[in-house]
């Protein structure tokens, strides 16, 4: 009898291209939103729904990555950290560069631009992922990387999920523990929504996470599209009329929102429908949607700090400029995160695969 398995071979159903059209989409939210924000022309929160949006895709496909490559008997933490580290690392290292001495040129030419302090303490916390981490460790955030507090709490839940992951397969039961406790910190009060922080959000991404495995299995029966479509409007709508913007408020909307994103992801495992060429640009604005996160907001403010009118068209051509400049970051930087890991691979001799399916990074920002 042949068993349905979820897929997201693009080849076989329109899945893959649909999480690649919320990364992308997601981004761009984010971006529109902060410009919006910071530009003068009122407040929207559609930043934090960014976020919201980034943090179900990446628990969903951080769960996909893990069952599907552990089961190889070679590939375990090790091989998995060095894959999130090169992920994440590949394009933060070089943005966290560039934000300093973007700041720091700016002040020297006497512009005014609004920053977090740029010392070197603040730098080297944010750059281990340190910033508003729920301890004594903690620094702020730094320069114009105010919104980067997402990546820091997104490394920390892929490092302590991922221990946890392959402590309970058994592999390496001493370093699983050994690198969860540190990492535990930041996702457990992101779980509970301690003052500090925001919005629970690693109590979003176990909900994702967990959904993966319900998917997997749901998959396996008769598929009935018209039932995931519908389910997917119903719950999306609830979750619309529910949305209430305010940190108290985000617990009771995340079952909706985790649902209304899996009923989408069931009802794209049945069809195929989206053309190649639309499938190939979907592609092309998801892949540097991690860039975009980086260093839009840095963009943006160094033009609103040159550019001091209040008009809609100040803030599209900020958007459109960050676009540009993120789309040509990417690709000297966040695109060669493969050969980051490959040779990190190989400098502990571990070997290196190439799988596809990789999950990218939370996008988005602690500031509407």
């Amino acid at each position: 009898m042949f068993v349905l398995a979820f897929s997201l071979d693009p080849a076989k159903n329109d899945t893959s291209v649909i999480l690649n059209f919320l990364r992308a989409f997601a981004a761009q939210v984010v971006c529109i939103g902060h410009a919006w924000n910071f530009g003068g022309l009122g407040t929207v929160y559609a930043p934090t729904d960014g976020v919201l949006l980034f943090f179900a895709l990446s628990g969903f496909l951080i769960a996909y990555t893990l069952d599907n490559k552990s089961r190889s008997p070679s590939y375990g933490i090790l091989d998995y950290g060095i894959e999130r580290f090169a992920r994440i690392y590949t394009a933060y290292l070089p943005a966290m560069l560039l934000i300093g001495l973007t700041t720091l040129a700016v002040r020297w030419y006497g512009i005014d631009i609004k920053a977090d302090p740029v010392d070197l303490k603040t730098f080297i916390g944010n750059l281990l992922m340190q910033q508003n981490l729920p301890c004594c460790l903690s620094v702020g955030t730094f320069g114009t990387a105010g919104q980067l507090t997402s990546v820091a709490v997104e490394f920390h839940i892929y490092f302590f999920v991922g221990a946890l992951y392959f402590l309970l397969r058994g592999k390496d039961a001493l370093g699983c523990c050994l690198i969860a406790a540190p990492f535990s910190l930041m996702p457990l009060a992101y779980f509970s929504n301690i003052p500090g922080t925001d919005r629970a959000l690693f109590a979003l991404w176990l909900l994702s996470f967990a959904s993966y495995y319900v998917a997997k299995h749901v998959v396996q029966y008769q598929r009935n599209i018209a039932f995931w479509c519908l389910g997917f409007a119903v719950t999306l709508a609830v979750w619309l009329i529910q949305r209430v913007p305010g940190q108290n408020a985000y617990l009771q909307q995340y079952p909706m929102l985790v649902m209304s994103f899996f009923c989408l992801v069931m009802a794209s495992q049945g069809v195929r429908v989206i053309p190649r060429r639309l499938a190939g640009l979907i592609t092309v604005a998801a892949d540097y949607s991690y860039s975009l996160f980086l260093i839009h907001l840095t963009i943006l403010r160094l033009i609103f700090s040159i550019w001091t009118d209040v008009t809609i068209w100040r803030m599209l051509f900020a958007v459109i400029v960050a676009n540009v400049l993120a789309f040509a970051f990417a690709l000297m930087f966040e695109r060669h995160y493969h050969r980051v890991s490959d040779w990190i691979k190989a400098l502990l001799g571990r070997p290196s695969r190439r799988w596809r399916g990789e999950p990218t990074p939370c996008v988005g920002g602690r500031r509407p």
